[in-house]
């Protein structure tokens, strides 16, 4: 079961960042360094033991971000999409995600299950 603290570590063509989801019963929610914050929802296949995430990025004016390398000028909105397995979840391997702003790596890391799982 994927429910837990996760470390993401990204990194893109103009930089990296890092930040932290926490996943609890088909919700995901976090914050990364540079101040996105991160909302959606995830479900897992047992019979796979693949976890889809659905996920919207929003980024206040400002941010850079590190697909980019350039300040927004206003507030973004952008969705994410993946689906990653065991190895991708426990690994630390990176995972390519392609989003609207470009191209971004991200390894993520589990911290720690949720207290009393």
């Amino acid at each position: 079961m994927i429910d837990g603290f996760f470390r993401i570590a990204f990194t893109g063509v103009a930089g990296r960042g890092f930040g932290l989801l926490v996943f609890q019963n088909g919700s995901v929610a976090g914050v990364d360094v540079a101040g996105a914050t991160y909302d959606g929802s995830y479900a897992e296949n047992p019979k796979t033991a693949e976890v889809s995430i659905q996920v919207t990025m929003a980024a206040s004016a400002g941010i850079t971000p590190v697909q980019t390398g350039v300040p927004l000028a206003a507030p973004i909105s952008v969705p994410i999409s993946v689906t990653l397995t065991q190895a991708d979840t426990s690994g630390e391997k990176p995972v390519l995600l392609q989003t609207s702003l470009g191209p971004v790596n991200v390894i993520f890391k589990k911290i720690r299950d949720l207290p009393g799982a």
